[in-house]
């Protein structure tokens, strides 16, 4: 026998060792199964049968849980439905009330401000009624200071008057003397405007012309202001000094004169203003 066949037979005598193990155990744990499952108290069977009847018993038990359910449910939806209808009222009724508080209140506000008004208004007409009673009080003593004073001012008007006609008076006597030097300072060709010491008398105007080819600007001052040829005027504008102008050429009530060169110290221009110049 080879190597080889010397391993099978050892495999085999193994295999069969184990199989008959196998098979003394199968023999020593074998059961009645038939036995086991139709026995009538304890048998799988009448278990079967308990559970399918425990389990038709909890089917119906379950139905009629439902049904209870499904009526508590309808119920249940009906009383909410009211309840929901209920609650819609009240809400209503809550919003009414609150706009009625609302109104109320704006009412109340109004009323308030209008007390508040009434109070101040009464307090300043109780101020402007204490302020008028000062008022007249202070009204009456005027009144009769003024009643006092006015009756020193007629005292003083009619001496006023005694002395208006004193002077009227007078004035006649001065017109007629004014008349008479007059008539003989005319007859003696002599101006009374003149100046006693051939000196221009202060005199102020305006420049109304500028000439500046000739030389030459017109002034709003003449004759009756006392301006005579060869007096001499000084120009400014807002205090500034600009030079000195010779009257060449006067009339009543303007003057034309020359532009002095030597003392220009700027362009002279309408409305600056002239005044004589006291030597």
């Amino acid at each position: 026998m080879t190597f080889l066949g010397k391993i099978f037979s050892v495999i085999i005598a193994l295999l069969a060792l184990t199989f008959m193990v196998l098979a003394l155990a199968a023999n020593a744990s074998h059961r009645n199964w038939r036995d086991l499952v139709m026995d009538e108290n304890n048998g799988l069977l009448k278990k079967v049968a308990n559970i399918e009847e425990t389990n038709e018993q909890l089917a119906t038990s379950r139905m009629r849980a439902e049904a209870d359910l499904s009526r508590e449910q309808a119920a249940r939806r009906t009383a909410l439905a009211a309840l929901q209808t209920q609650f819609s009222s009240f809400q209503q009724q809550l919003q009414t009330a609150e706009a009625t508080v609302q109104s109320l209140q704006a009412q109340n506000n109004e009323l308030a401000q209008a007390d508040r008004s009434r109070a101040e208004q009464l307090a300043r007409l109780t101020e402007a009624n204490k302020s008028l009673e000062e008022t007249i009080i202070s009204e009456r003593a005027d009144r009769d200071q003024l009643f006092a004073r006015s009756l020193v001012l007629t005292d003083q008007y009619n001496q006023a008057l005694g002395l208006l006609d004193t002077l009227n008076k007078v004035n006649q006597t001065l017109v007629a003397d004014v008349s008479r030097y007059k008539e003989v300072l005319d007859a003696r060709g002599i101006n009374a405007k003149d100046p006693i010491d051939g000196a221009p008398p202060e005199r102020n105007g305006v420049v109304v012309k500028v000439n500046r080819p000739s030389k030459l600007v017109e002034v709003s001052i003449g004759y009756d202001e006392g301006l005579r040829d060869g007096h001499t005027l000084r120009v400014t504008r807002g205090g500034r000094y600009l030079g000195k102008l010779l009257v060449r050429y006067t009339e009543p009530d303007t003057a034309v004169a020359e532009i002095l060169e030597d003392y220009l110290e700027g362009p002279i221009q309408k409305d600056d203003r002239v005044d004589t110049i006291i030597e």
